[in-house]
């Protein structure tokens, strides 16, 4: 009797640790579907960022190379009226 009873609860046991690695591999499928749906929902912003940046960086350095003309430009004014300036 006691061995029927242990038969049993092994039985149990094992179709208990089938089923609960059944669930766990669902489990896992399920969390690699949503890691996938997350990464294709972020692809377009992030392909938006990336042109942003990239266009942000065209206009700093547009802005810098203005900014050094100018400042060029000054410094040879400031030359001249240093070499020469003004009469009061």
């Amino acid at each position: 009797m006691k061995i029927e009873l242990l038969a049993g609860v092994d039985e149990r046991l094992t179709g208990m640790d089938e089923r609960m690695t059944g669930m766990e591999e669902r489990l896992l499928e399920r969390m690699r579907d949503m890691q996938t749906e997350l990464l294709k929902a972020f692809l377009p912003y992030q392909e938006q960022a990336r042109l942003r940046d990239a266009a942000l960086e065209v206009r700093q350095a547009a802005l810098e190379g203005r900014f050094n003309t100018v400042e060029g430009r000054l410094v040879e004014i400031e030359k001249r009226l240093f070499l020469n300036p003004p009469a009061a």
